[in-house]
């Protein structure tokens, strides 16, 4: 593979001080873990700009009645040489099994349905080898499995790069993906370089990738750090708004600027607690008085737009006509102010009084703090630790994207108990016919917003800016920053 340049380095802006070691591909909660992992590691197949599944760790992609064959490059290499064998799929797939910890996706009951794996020596029928070739038997749900294989939660992980006792990824310099790192200094400064035997190793990417932290709790900051020429690229997941970022680059020549379409979700999300201790009638009105503060007050910008839906009207997941004309009559019916204090996280990077001080004008029983992750993600927290209600912002597409269904079942952002979403997602999962599976998924989504489990407030796009010469090329559908999509020019 041809990699000239090799001082052609790229300065990536990042909202955290995490160390490498700190993430996982098992564990995603947020878009800036998923941003990381997918650049230093790659997945069986991939997804194209236009949303199109295409080779990745496999080359070739096949289908034997109901085994998935995935054919595993010959070629492909860690970037000190080391071989990515079929061997290392069966056992990064076997090892998210173990760790249960799947995100975007219900693997488990596609492959091994009525097996529990404990250990990546355990027997699961639904995964094989043959060779260089690995067979997934999908049990009838074929159109789930390969844009389920797409998500970084199924990143192929070197064997030898794992720890085989605890599973823990010890070795982030040699990785399946386009970059690896090579230095870390534990508080966020990462130095990646490609992997020369990498598939979309290219002479017109970034040779040396480094990541720099940036301080987030003022949102200034990175595009400061651009302007004086600190870094070099803010992702997608800046703490920058959107159209400051396209602001910026229309004001700044030496800049190029990119733009989704209007995916990403602002949301009141209620909890099992806010569910069971809230009526209906006060979850609608902390929902509308949220609302408002949001479209008149924070979001006020360009970029936003008021939103009535989880998902785009006229996408798949979309409401009906009809859902759509009976939520409108009964979503302001029996609103009732909360008389008892409730907990209110917010997601959000910069200062808290941004939002709490505006929330608490209007509902002065909310008790508001900085969350971090969706609450439903942090482990044996017990009911009465649980928040009422909380405030994030979410990726959402107009296509039925299975990774995307089951990471906002799990995070709560569809309502219901634990217990009715895997309920749920195991019938979705086993519907063949899709006319009746998108069915299914709108009556959900018109049940999470007609009992207000969810609130949607604003959407808006996901916005990124590159120093020039370099030209992004990024997807306009998906959050995704993947960096060797950055090209120079």
């Amino acid at each position: 593979m041809n990699t000239e340049n090799i001082n052609q380095k790229l300065r990536v802006a990042f909202p955290v001080t995490k160390k490498s070691a700190d993430y996982e591909p098992t564990n995603i909660s947020l878009g800036y873990e998923y941003i990381f992992l997918e650049n230093v590691f790659s997945p069986l197949v991939e997804v194209s700009k236009d949303g199109q599944i295409e080779a990745g760790v496999a080359e070739k992609i096949e289908w034997v009645v109901d085994d998935l064959k995935l054919t595993i490059r010959d070629n492909l290499k860690t970037r000190a040489g080391i071989p990515i064998t079929a061997s290392d799929v069966v056992f990064s797939l076997k090892r998210l099994l173990v760790l249960s910890g799947n995100t975007h996706g219900n693997f488990k009951d596609i492959v091994c349905p009525d097996i529990e794996i404990k250990s990546v020596e355990d027997h699961c029928q639904g995964i094989r080898q043959d060779g260089n070739s690995v067979y997934l038997n999908a049990k009838g749900r074929k159109s789930f499995l390969l844009p389920m294989l797409a998500a970084i939660d199924f990143a192929i992980i070197p064997k030898s790069s794992v720890d085989p006792k605890t599973l823990k990824i010890i070795n982030y310099a040699e990785t399946s993906g386009v970059y690896s790192v090579v230095s870390d200094d534990g508080h966020g400064h990462i130095e990646l370089e490609i992997n020369p035997y990498h598939y979309f190793a290219s002479k017109d990417i970034a040779q040396k990738i480094t990541i720099v932290p940036i301080d987030s709790s003022k949102p200034e900051n990175s595009l400061n750090a651009l302007l004086n020429n600190q870094v070099d690229h803010l992702t997608t997941i800046d703490a920058a708004k959107a159209e400051k970022i396209i602001e910026f680059a229309k004001a700044q020549s030496d800049f190029n600027a990119h733009v989704t379409m209007k995916i990403r979700n602002r949301v009141l999300v209620f909890t099992e607690r806010g569910y069971k201790k809230l009526s209906l009638g006060e979850r609608r009105y902390i929902g509308e008085k949220i609302k408002q503060i949001f479209v008149n007050t924070i979001d006020t910008g360009i970029g936003f737009e008021q939103r009535s839906e989880f998902f785009p009207h006229l996408s798949d997941g979309g409401l009906t006509e009809d859902q759509l004309k009976q939520f409108n009559e009964i979503k302001n019916q029996n609103l009732t102010e909360p008389k008892i204090e409730f907990k209110l996280g917010l997601i959000k990077r910069g200062t808290i009084e941004e939002w709490a001080t505006p929330i608490n004008k209007v509902l002065p029983t909310a008790s508001c703090y900085i969350e971090t992750i969706p609450p439903d993600f942090k482990k044996d927290l017990k009911f009465d630790e649980m928040p009422h209600a909380f405030i994030a912002s979410t990726d959402t597409g107009f296509m039925e994207d299975i990774s995307l269904i089951s990471y906002s079942l799990n995070a709560g952002l569809l309502g219901q108990s634990k217990t009715d979403r895997t309920q749920w997602m195991a019938d979705y999962m086993g519907t063949d016919d899709k006319a009746e599976r998108i069915r299914k998924l709108k009556v959900l989504h018109f049940k999470a917003l007609s009992e207000a489990w969810v609130v949607p407030l604003v959407a808006s796009s996901y916005a990124a800016v590159v120093r020039k010469p370099w030209k992004l090329e990024l997807s306009d559908l998906y959050a995704n920053n993947q960096l060797w999509r950055i090209k120079h020019h």
